[in-house]
Parts: structure tokens; sequence; C-alpha cells
């Protein structure tokens, strides 16, 4: 969270609980309110309300906080206080209603993530697919009904090119973000130095890279319940290969020395998407590097064959009330 947008004010302490105009302009008409968020953050654990924060930074956009209009928006504990015109006051409360709502049972939503080497699953289901609207470019979303939801699911899993992360659903409550990851660390030869200390006076030099994916889904119920919006945001870096270089020998050996570079491929994604309470949502990531190892247990080499695989998230809200 950027401190830039998300203000603590020293001088709220000396103040008191509320900043006086003399002190912080509110020529604009801002207003000083407190929200109780307690009911989620005792729910959700210590930590949670950054997640009110930064929905509401979300909705609202990030450029109205740090404008020429003096503004604040601060959490801590069960808390959270917001000082600007009563507009944002308005959709900063609308959020709050949102997270707090009934937080004593709240709605969970189940999450399976799917890759598929082949973007061929579409065929089979495209029709029960309802587009939704999406802003990176060879993302596609789709609203499928819960029964048709479970024919989508089926039919992926039912593939013998596809593999589940992990192996079975995920449940996330409402408002709070499931991660789901997979990944490893890769080491390689990076350079080589001398060491005077041992025989023959160097040594290579490693290191190591990250690679792996990791799915971030936040799914928040609408205040009528009709809808679910959701941020996903996606994470993704692949070795691809290790290109070998060879390096002068420090003891004179004419064959020099290997060592390696690597070629590292990334996706950054970030969405947000709306559609009916009682459907399930399915998203595709496209095809995208799935540097995912077997978890069959099977040891996998040094550098593994490039793969990518068609990426694909199903959201299905479990409300309550819902068989």
């Amino acid at each position: 969270m950027t401190p830039s947008i998300v203000v603590r004010l020293a001088l709220l302490a000396a103040l008191g609980t509320a900043p006086c105009a003399a002190q912080v302009p509110a020529d604009a008409g801002q207003v000083w309110k407190t929200h109780d968020i307690g009911p989620f953050v005792k729910v959700a654990g210590p930590g949670s309300e950054r997640h009110v924060v930064e929905w509401v930074l979300q909705d609202t956009g990030y450029a109205v906080w740090h404008g020429s209009t003096p503004a604040v928006l601060s959490a801590a504990g069960d808390r959270l206080s917001c000082f600007h015109v009563p507009d944002v006051q308005a959709r900063v409360a609308d959020v709050v209603d949102r997270f707090v709502a009934e937080s004593d049972t709240p709605h969970r939503f189940s999450i399976r993530v799917f890759g598929v080497a082949s973007a061929g699953w579409r065929t089979d289901v495209r029709p029960v697919l309802r587009p939704i609207a999406a802003a990176t470019p060879g993302v596609q979303a789709w609203s499928v009904t819960r029964e048709d939801g479970a024919l989508v699911v089926g039919r992926i899993r039912s593939r013998s090119d596809c593999v589940e992360l992990p192996t079975g659903p995920v449940l996330a409550a409402n408002g709070v973000p499931a991660v789901l990851s997979g990944g490893r660390r890769l080491p390689y030869v990076q350079d080589v130095g001398p060491r005077p200390d041992a025989w023959p006076g160097w040594e290579l030099r490693g290191a190591a890279c990250d690679e792996g994916l990791s799915l971030d889904v936040q799914p928040l119920l609408s205040r009528d319940g009709t809808a679910v919006e959701a941020v996903f945001r996606c994470r993704i870096d692949q070795v691809e290969k290790l290109a070998p270089v060879s390096l002068a020998s420090p003891a004179g050996d004419p064959q020099g020395v290997a060592v390696q570079v690597p070629q590292v491929a990334a996706v950054r994604i970030g969405e947000r998407f709306r559609w009916p309470a009682a459907h399930a949502l399915v998203v595709s990531l496209g095809l995208v590097p799935w540097p995912v190892p077997a978890q069959n247990g099977a040891a996998a080499g040094l550098i593994p064959e490039v793969k990518r695989r068609d990426v694909v998230v199903v959201v299905e809200p479990r409300l309550r009330g819902s068989p």
C-alpha cells in the first residue's frame, strides 16, 4: 500500500479524533467520518483491515486520494477513518457495508485453477459461456449458470492435458483474498571468482531464480446480494532457458569456465470482474507460462521443457442457503 495514497497523518494524535478545518483545509467540503469494520476484522483476522482499504482505493480510484483536495484514508484495527468530500464518503460507506454485512456468517466462494495445454477446451462448452469484458489483452471471461459451471469444470478436468493447482477447490470468504500458488527455486552458476584459501584458487558462484505462478482472487458480494465482484491479480515467472557463457579461467585454462544467464518470461495480470451471484465465473488468462512442478512427486530436470498452458480460473459463489 503506497504511503502517498493511504495517509496516516501524525497530526491526528495531537488533534484528537478528527482534524480541524483550521489545520487541514476543507475548502472542497470535506468531512471526517469513522467507520466500524470490527465485525469483518474479527472474522477475517488481524491485519485484514487492509483488504477494506485496498477495495476502497480500487472502487474510488487512486487519484482522488492524492490530488489537490486534502484527503485521508486510514485503517487501524476495527476502525476505518476517512476525510473527504460527501460523494466519496458515500462510496466508502457502501464498501464498508459490503464487508461488514452479516460478516459473522460470511459467504464462501469456491475457486479452482486449471492449466490446460490446449485452448481447444472452449470448443465443447462455448454455447454455455456468456462473455464478460476483460481489460487485459489475451484474457477472456464468461459467466455461466451453476449447472453449466459444473459441466465446464467436468469437461476441463476430464481432459488428459489438464492439471489443477492445487489438487482441489480453495474456499475464499467474502472480501478476503484467496491465494493459489505453485513454483520452485532454480539454481544456476552465475559467475566465477577468486578463492585464495582453497585449491585451485577460484570457485564457481551460484545463484537462484524463483519461478512460479501466484494467483490472488478477492471476491466481494454486492450490498443487495445479487452480484459478485472479484479482483484478480496474477504473477507468473518462468525460466525459459539458461544461456551458457564461457568466461576466461582464473587458472589460465584454455577451455574457460562455463556460467549461465537466465532467460525469464514474466506475466502480470490485474483484472476486476462483476457477474450475477447465482452464476459462476470462468476466466481464461490465455496461453501463459506454467512454471508449476508436477504434483505426482516425479523428479523434474534442471530445466524442464518450456510449457505454456491456458490457465482457467473458475469462481463459484456458495451463498448461504444455496445447495
